[in-house]
């Protein structure tokens, strides 16, 4: 068997290692460099210099107050008052650019993104904190089975911002419930105004996701609340939304 030359070393290097036995740390050495903190902050003034033109523009945008709100809006189960607001505002859009009405509206409770808003100015930029992702309105039409299905769902997890439809949660479940003031009716079909996040089946709501008729308006949630907020402060009426029984829980 011939054996390259330039092969030695390497096979010199295999034998040296097989013959050797196990490593062992035999002693450590430790020391401390002290960093300045101002040696951390990579900052680029020139960028600094750049961008600011642009924040100050977005600073201004962000703080400006679209409405007053007379109390504190918070997110809470069964029923909180910032899923109220939430929920209202848009089935107001709903009302005002589907051709046909409203009958309810849900929207997802880990969609609201703000524990609270704080009674006073409300600005764009709260809303927005609200709101940060670019969810879309979207219309669905489902059966009476299908709605049951999806109250269930919101009765078992506790409540979620609803507008136009009134239920309690009794083991788990929704009963008695009511749409645009009326019994709820199984053999009907019932237009929902919602994300298009649960429309494609988000948090398991495979009902609307299976549905043949959706609509999407083409406007984002956030836009629609902003608009509602607005439109409140030119009929001269702070936000004052309050509490009024539309999820509550009975106990067996």
């Amino acid at each position: 068997m011939k054996i390259h030359f330039r092969f030695l070393p390497i096979l010199f290097l295999f034998a040296l290692l097989g013959c050797s036995g196990p490593y062992y740390l035999k002693d450590t050495k430790t020391s401390q460099t002290h960093i300045k903190q101002d040696s951390l902050q990579l900052v680029d003034s020139v960028i600094l210099k750049m961008i600011a033109p642009y924040k100050q523009k977005l600073d201004a945008q962000m703080n400006e107050v679209l409405n007053v709100s007379d109390v504190e809006l918070v997110k809470d189960r069964p029923e909180g008052t910032l899923c109220n607001f939430a929920a209202d505002a848009i089935v107001a859009y709903g009302n005002k650019t589907h051709d046909k009405p409203i009958d309810f509206c849900i929207l997802n409770y880990g969609g609201l993104r703000l524990p609270s808003i704080q009674k006073g100015n409300i600005t764009l930029g709260k809303i927005y904190e609200l709101m940060p992702f670019d969810n879309m309105v979207e219309v669905v039409e489902i059966d009476g089975a299908s709605c049951k299905q999806l109250l269930d769902i919101i009765a078992k997890s506790g409540g979620w911002p609803v507008s136009g439809v009134r239920f309690k949660i009794i083991n788990s479940k929704a009963e008695e419930i009511f749409i645009k003031g009326q019994p709820f009716d199984l053999n009907k079909t019932y237009t929902l105004i919602t994300s298009d996040y649960l429309v494609n089946g988000g948090d398991g709501l495979t009902m609307l996701k299976n549905s043949t008729k959706k609509t999407s308006l083409n406007y984002k949630i956030r836009d629609a609340i902003i608009d509602y907020v607005r439109e409140q402060k030119n009929n001269n009426q702070n936000i004052n939304t309050q509490k009024d029984g539309r999820i509550t829980v009975v106990q067996p």
